[in-house]
């Protein structure tokens, strides 16, 4: 297990390991076994019209839950601040 706010990179591939759900875009999410993109592209909808997930099970509202127990190893949740949804929205 990683140390929070600690981040590597999978050998090679400019993917982050693991991914959190909460701050990635579409193309860190494809770096997730199983997601390509078009369910890359509906956990960043989701996660902008509903806001950020509260923790790897509730990506299951949007991959089901088989997937999101196959991703839970690889997936982490940082709290998202009111500074970082605001600097989103005026993106």
């Amino acid at each position: 297990m990683m140390a929070a706010g600690a981040w590597a990179q999978a050998a090679g591939t400019g993917c982050p390991v693991p991914v959190d759900i909460n701050h990635a875009d579409a193309a860190q999410l494809r770096c997730l076994p199983g997601i390509g993109e078009k369910r890359a592209a509906a956990i960043v909808a989701f996660r902008e019209a509903h806001g950020p997930f509260p923790g790897p099970a509730s990506l299951a509202a949007v991959v089901g839950p088989k997937m999101a127990q196959t991703l839970r190893a690889r997936v982490v949740v940082t709290p998202v601040s009111p500074l970082t949804e605001k600097t989103a929205l005026l993106r």
